[in-house]
């Protein structure tokens, strides 16, 4: 994983260029073919009317496949990348239903704004870690129901791993 971030000057936003990679060992049982593919979600203020979700394409049989796919997202002045994050889901493709999740993990852009750029690994988990405080915000915004960032922002953060069996 690479992310680089950059404001032009003169310009109304900041540039993220986001490139995965690969993944490696993916931990997934299937009796099916797995196809493993990334799904990258920019959140954070302002992001309304904006493209917030990126995919890779799919890789066929592979439980460390290699992607090499880079997107550019804009993050809109006057919002400060500090206050953004990165969410990466790795999922299994699947044609008749729901794809299901191999893993997510979070990168804080605060994490790039100092230097401009970060070259990481990022260990997936079955779920993301909500402290009380996050837990009481993703209540308060799934009440807003007519607020399609808010149901995203929710949907994004309760993202659970199911074993098949």
């Amino acid at each position: 994983l690479q992310v680089d971030l950059f404001t032009p000057p003169g310009q109304e936003h900041h540039d993220c260029t986001v490139k995965i990679v690969s993944a490696s060992r993916l931990h997934w049982n299937t009796t099916k073919m797995f196809k493993p593919f990334v799904e990258v979600n920019l959140i954070g203020p302002g992001t309304s009317g904006v493209k917030r979700k990126y995919q890779t394409g799919t890789k066929n049989k592979t439980y460390s496949p290699l992607f090499n796919e880079s997107f550019h997202l804009k993050i809109m002045k006057p919002n400060d990348p500090i206050d953004y994050e990165l969410q990466f889901s790795v999922k299994d493709w699947c044609i008749m239903k729901t794809d299901l999740l191999v893993g997510v993990a979070v990168m804080p852009l605060r994490q790039v704004v100092e230097t401009g750029s970060i070259q990481d690994r990022l260990d997936l988990g079955r779920s993301l870690y909500l402290t009380k405080e996050n837990k009481s915000i993703v209540i308060i915004l799934s009440q807003r129901v007519h607020d399609e960032v808010a149901q995203e922002f929710v949907k994004l953060k309760k993202l659970e791993r199911t074993e098949i069996v």
